[in-house]
């Protein structure tokens, strides 16, 4: 898990994990994370983080998880 700390905005720290982490959170397939980070415009987008490196970021996806409950 990958954490980054952002004082200046007082937002809570940011959970980054690779797809595959990601996925396993929302016990999904990593086909179905691309899937929805592709067709579902409201779904958190990956953050790119390097040439060959993606990552999610899981606060993100915990308050859409909280959206979709309420809506």
């Amino acid at each position: 898990m990958t954490t980054t700390n952002t004082p200046q905005n007082h937002q809570k720290p940011r959970q980054l994990e690779r797809p595959k982490q990601a996925a396993q959170y929302l016990k999904i397939a990593r086909s179905t994370l691309w899937h929805w980070a592709k067709t579902r415009h409201d779904f958190p987008k990956p953050i790119k983080a390097g040439g060959k490196t993606t990552l999610f970021d899981l606060t993100a996806i915990n308050a859409w998880l909280d959206a979709q409950q309420e809506g």
